[in-house]
């Protein structure tokens, strides 16, 4: 028997391109948010944009020689390390999310023993990203199942306001709902509550 930690564990075709894996492992010199902490209350934001990689995804499927912001943005996704950073010793609870925010948020809501409520017209969209799919409630569940941004998803006490922080030139952060108590994830927007959609985000399987 042996023990399979991490992720990185794929099958590809006998044909395919050789695939490198690289794992840095290193030290933090300051606190680490969990995804147990959040309590009913917290409010939940989001730092960068949603949708971005996925769009350019589908792009690339449609035509491998696609090119612009969105495939740039699945191709070299930007962590956003430096306001993480400034968030950690605020933050109740916190990931990145790379498997889709709906999937992420329902992480965190599982680990600290809690529901959240998402306002979907809340979602940080990019211009890219709003010119190609639109801001309509469609394109911000697609934003919200989509995977792969690897924006940061914190739980901040509501009484708390990150954009006081001396945070990065350009940073993007919003505020997109709150933990509540209970179990499960709560969408709305403007027009009202919105059905969960069938997949939450990229579920991995071996």
């Amino acid at each position: 028997m042996l023990a399979l930690i991490g992720g990185d564990t794929i099958a590809l075709p006998s044909d395919a391109p050789k695939v490198f894996g690289l794992t840095v492992i290193g030290r933090s010199n300051g606190p680490i948010p969990s995804r147990a902490g959040g309590t009913p209350g917290d409010a939940l934001w989001v730092v960068g944009t949603l949708g971005d990689a996925s769009a350019g995804l589908a792009m690339l499927k449609d035509d491998a020689e696609a090119e612009g912001p969105l495939v740039e943005a699945y191709r070299r996704p930007v962590p956003q390390l430096a306001a993480g950073r400034l968030l950690a010793p605020y933050a109740t609870a916190m990931m990145d999310i790379s498997d889709g925010l709906l999937l992420d948020a329902s992480r965190i809501c599982a680990a600290s023993g809690c529901s959240a409520a998402i306002r979907l017209d809340a979602l940080p969209l990019s211009r890219a990203y709003i010119a190609e799919r639109g801001a309509g409630r469609r394109a911000r569940t697609a934003a919200a199942t989509g995977g792969d941004d690897y924006a940061l998803l914190a739980a901040l006490p509501a009484d708390f306001d990150p954009l006081g922080l001396s945070l990065p030139p350009g940073t993007i952060l919003a505020r997109i709902g709150e933990l509540a108590g209970g179990e499960g994830l709560k969408l709305s927007d403007a027009a009202g509550e919105v059905p969960l959609p069938e997949h939450l985000g990229y579920e991995h399987r071996a």
